[in-house]
């Protein structure tokens, strides 16, 4: 039972459970504001990590931890839209990279004010010293996290 836990993991416990429930209720205020566009907030992700060139199929279910399915599924329904194109990658026949096309960045370009209003929005209630301390508290976490994830 949580209640039955020593204090200070009871302690990580509730900030962990907080933390969840800020990036779920962000996440949802996110795709609510972006309901209207025709770039829903996956694929806005997506779009995103691919502006900086061409990524494999796989690179791209490693980095969101999706399955290839559900990666091919989302790269099917951008490239149908005209956002995304399969390109060979030199060297091997087998593999495409997966390429963002110009109605791709100006489709991500369109929504990204609305993301950036979303954020500045919800971040602009905390005073800029708190705002430094969550900052350099996220990375102190994602520096153990990652950490944690060498073998």
């Amino acid at each position: 039972m949580l209640y039955d836990m020593e204090p200070q993991h009871f302690e990580v416990m509730q900030v962990a459970k907080q933390f969840a429930w800020v990036y779920l209720r962000l996440h949802r205020l996110i795709s609510k504001k972006l309901a209207g566009s025709s770039t829903s907030q996956a694929q806005m992700k997506l779009l995103a990590f691919l502006e900086d060139g061409g990524k494999r199929s796989t690179d791209i279910a490693g980095y969101f931890g999706h399955s290839p399915r559900t990666v091919t599924q989302a790269i099917d329904a951008l490239e149908a839209a005209g956002h995304v194109r399969r390109a060979p990658v030199p060297g091997d026949r087998r593999a495409k990279l997966i390429e963002i096309t110009q109605a791709g960045a100006a489709a991500l370009h369109a929504v990204q004010p609305v993301y950036q209003a979303v954020l500045e929005d919800a971040f602009g209630a905390l005073p800029p010293d708190d705002l430094a301390t969550l900052d350099r508290l996220l990375n102190n976490l994602l520096a153990r996290i990652e950490t944690l994830e060498r073998p």
